[in-house]
């Protein structure tokens, strides 16, 4: 077990790795003033075109060592997840950079602090979730609309809506590329050591399915400047993060 904080067994913050994901998300697709995000991308990223996205998630997550915590501790393996994230560049290499990521869990947020997602906690994440044998509800359908939004105390973070087409190839949504990060823990005094390391999370297993699309609004307090939607996007996805490893 990944002892962190310092104290060992099932009372650690975070199992160790690898960590596999599977989500269920609403995203909107838009575009944001390149002179905004790039006050939101860290060097030495660069952003590329201004296309960005956000999105409300919920999550199913178990660490390779310690896959019985699906039934011992179901509380450990689920939580939600608000995020915007910015096309960009890395030496001409494509990604995605993500300013924010709000999340529900404590064990959530230390492990992607730890990889190098920036990761704050939320008060509060809400998703439509349908459910095909609630009498008043149905399956994903063309018409069909989804919401979520993200609490931090009074504000709401982020917020967005999507009303679904038609139902896609999982190869139809928009490309990203590589995921980048920051591994960044500055000096409080001296004698202390500085952590200032651009990385890569590393992936794999990544598949997507269930991909529906149309059309979708957001809004949110992060500076992204005037936002122009895209499209909107509903999707279940599954994968693997190995760890991160530090851009040179």
């Amino acid at each position: 077990m990944l002892d962190h904080p310092l104290v060992p067994g099932r009372t650690s913050a975070i199992e160790e790795g690898p960590w596999h994901y599977g989500a269920d998300y609403i995203t909107v697709y838009f575009r944001g003033e390149k002179s905004a995000l790039a006050d939101l991308v860290p060097r030495p990223f660069e952003v590329a075109d201004g296309l960005c996205l956000g999105y409300v998630c919920e999550i199913v997550s178990v660490a390779e060592s310690g896959l019985e915590m699906a039934a011992d501790r179901p509380d450990r393996t689920l939580y939600h997840e608000a995020a915007i994230g910015v096309k960009c560049e890395y030496r001409g290499r494509p990604g995605a950079y993500f300013p924010v990521m709000w999340v529900t869990t404590e064990w959530s947020l230390l492990r992607g602090l730890m990889n190098g997602y920036q990761k704050r906690l939320a008060d509060k994440i809400s998703m439509t979730k349908l459910h095909p044998l609630n009498p008043g509800m149905k399956g994903v359908a063309a018409g069909s609309r989804f919401g979520g939004f993200c609490m931090k105390g009074p504000e709401q973070t982020l917020s967005l809506q999507v009303q679904v087409e038609k139902e896609v190839a999982s190869d139809a949504l928009p490309k990203f590329g590589a995921t980048f990060g920051t591994r960044r823990y500055p000096r409080t005094e001296e004698s202390q050591g500085t952590v200032d390391e651009p990385v890569e999370i590393e992936k794999a297993n990544s598949r997507v399915s269930d991909v529906w699309v149309g059309t979708g609004s957001l809004s949110t307090t992060l500076g992204v400047g005037k936002i122009e939607p895209v499209s909107g996007a509903v999707y279940r996805s599954g994968f693997t993060i190995l760890g991160s490893k530090v851009l040179r």
